[in-house]
């Protein structure tokens, strides 16, 4: 069952100096339990198409589907039970537990008070066993690690028990070993739970051995879609590239510089 479809979508960006067309007749479907990754330059729109994406931001035209449903005619309040989302953007909060933040995610189900039950905090617990922090659930947010805090992000997304997961550069800031670690995590719960997982990545030797499908965007508003070989091997690749000095191996989903 397609989960999540974007059809003839369009995207303008607009700011003080320009206002100019970054996509023009998008078209996507995401099938129930399938991960993929969106890449391409700064200034090509993945960013925006997120934020399309999640509803939180009107396209030019075209329209958004989730689970078959047109986005403009589902109650914003009701939104956040079927699609989470992680941007850039967010930041530590002082104060707040790994408990505290996790909770966040439980407010689609708690009405206006915010009051947990005992199935609220068994989900919160759940979802940190999952990502491996249940032991830090008493930590100050504050003496988390990069690769930590963003674990526990990641528990606040899953206690909130969408089926869609939307998630912007999740692994920027994050080391080697921390960056695979995560999306190890995010392909697990492709997998097992059958969620459906877009996310954003500058990291494409990383994201091309991880995910199902690959998305690129280019600068001129040209995208191409599919398997990380069928993207690898097409011609936007290389221009996104901008250098001749590195082949992919398509037997082993690596890029390598031409030394």
């Amino acid at each position: 069952m397609t989960a999540i479809q974007a059809e003839n979508i369009s995207i303008s960006y607009h700011s003080r100096k320009e206002n100019r067309v970054i996509l023009t007749d998008f078209n996507l479907a995401m099938q129930k339990g399938e991960m993929l990754a969106l890449i391409g330059s700064n200034g090509s729109g993945k960013s925006s198409l997120l934020r399309v994406l999640s509803g939180l931001q009107e396209s030019n035209s075209g329209k958004v589907f989730w689970n078959q449903r047109d986005l403009s005619a589902i109650a914003r309040s009701s939104r956040p039970r079927y699609l989470s989302n992680l941007f850039s953007n967010y930041a530590r909060v002082d104060g707040f537990s790994v408990f505290d933040l996790v909770s966040l995610g439980r407010q689609p189900y708690t009405g206006i008070f915010g009051k947990l039950k005992a199935e609220d905090e068994g989900v919160i617990i759940e979802s940190l066993e999952k990502v491996g922090m249940s032991a830090f659930w008493k930590s100050p947010i504050g003496t988390l690690s990069d690769g930590e805090f963003r674990k526990v992000m990641l528990a606040k997304m899953l206690a909130q028990n969408a089926p869609v997961m939307i998630l912007d550069e999740p692994t920027t800031h994050l080391d080697l070993p921390s960056g695979i670690e995560f999306l190890k995590l995010l392909k697990k719960l492709a997998r097992d739970e059958q969620k459906t997982i877009l996310l954003s990545s500058h990291n494409i030797s990383l994201v091309f051995k991880m995910v199902d499908k690959i998305v690129l965007l280019n600068d001129s508003g040209r995208y191409i879609s599919g398997t990380p070989k069928e993207v690898a091997n097409h011609e936007l690749m290389c221009s996104f590239l901008k250098t001749s000095d590195i082949y992919f191996e398509n037997e082993n989903l690596i890029f390598n510089p031409k030394l």
